[in-house]
């Protein structure tokens, strides 16, 4: 498996697009709007390929020295295989090296644990996602480098 950054005039950007429309917004009739939210023009992007198959995705923002992890996204077939860890790694990474101060991201509940096994800690209540009704939580992390 392969993880590399890309941007939106990349082979791989739609494909992404098409993964988490089906993750996160399948039958949604504004699924692209809602995609096209006001930090995916200036997100880092990020793939997992095996082949030329893209099987996971992730999406990190820069704001004021922090941050913010969002639109993870791996095909069903491929989870529990590691390439969520793999992207998130990636994505640390970046940060670490960019030497910000802190990384934010809003998790779904099913995945708070997988984020605590990365050092990030809740903070404030859960709610739901305004796109999606679904039950998140804040979290974040300080950045070591």
């Amino acid at each position: 498996m392969e993880f590399i950054f890309i941007d939106q005039h990349s082979e791989y950007y739609k494909e992404a697009i098409d993964l988490r429309v089906s993750l996160f917004f399948s039958g949604m009739n504004n699924a692209k709007d809602l995609i096209n939210d006001t930090h995916e023009n200036q997100g880092q992007h990020i793939v997992c390929l095996e082949g030329e198959e893209i099987v996971g995705t992730g999406r990190l923002n820069i704001e004021k020295n922090q941050g913010i992890i969002s639109q993870m996204a791996i095909k069903k077939e491929f989870q529990k295989k590691g390439i969520g860890s793999g992207i998130l790694s990636k994505l640390l990474d970046k940060c670490s090296s960019l030497e910000l101060e802190k990384i934010k991201l809003s998790a779904r509940e099913t995945a708070i644990n997988f984020y605590k096994k990365y050092g990030f800690e809740c903070y404030g209540d859960y709610y739901e996602s305004e796109k999606t009704g679904i039950v998140h939580r804040n979290m974040s992390k300080k950045v070591n480098y």
